[in-house]
Formats: C-alpha cells, structure tokens, sequence
C-alpha cells in the first residue's frame, strides 16, 4: 500500500469490505489506527431495540396493499356469486320441470 488510506476506505473496511493489505497496514500504522478508533467513536450506536424496530417495520404500503387484496377478493367473490345463482336458478328450475313431469307421470 502506498501512503495512508483515506476516510472512505476506513469507513468501507468497518463495515466489512475487508482488505489483506490494508489489514496489515492498520496493524503497523498508528496514525491510520486512530483515524479508524475516531470513525468508530464517530459512528451512531444504535441499540437493539432501535435495530429490530428496523428491521421488523412493515412497508410503508402495506395498508393499502392489504385493503386493494381484500377489494379485490371481495368484487371477485360477488362475482362469482352472480354467476352461481345464475346456474342455480336453471339448476333449479330444471329439477322443478323435472320433478312435476315426474309426479304428473305417477
């Protein structure tokens, strides 16, 4: 490595871009290791509550998600409602006609 790493290396090596040689450098390197201490002190600590509640957040879009897939299996349910009375109604009246020419029969 030639001359000392700057900031935005340091900072991607904390957050895990990890580099043999600069790796070495930092072990060897006191003014490169304060620098790292000072970015670590500079970053904001966050708790683990502060992290889970980030992390387990719903979407931004999910009320209005949930409510367009309710909408929709409600319209499609209506839907599928007509069309069953409909074929009920024929079923039914078929087994009217049927079952009066059956009785008329007897």
């Amino acid at each position: 490595m030639i001359g000392h790493p700057s900031r935005r290396k340091l900072s991607e090596w904390l957050e895990g871009a990890r580099d043999s040689e600069l790796d070495g450098h930092l072990r060897s390197c006191e003014r490169c290791a304060a620098a790292l201490e000072d970015l670590e002190t500079d970053a904001p600590v966050l708790a683990l509550g502060d992290v889970l509640a980030l992390v387990l957040a719903p979407p931004a879009d999910l009320v209005e998600r949930v409510e367009g897939g309710v909408a929709a299996r409600l319209s499609s349910r209506q839907v599928y409602g007509v069309l069953s009375d409909l074929f009920g109604a024929g079923f039914e009246t078929s087994r009217l006609l049927l079952t009066e020419e059956h009785s008329d029969d007897s």
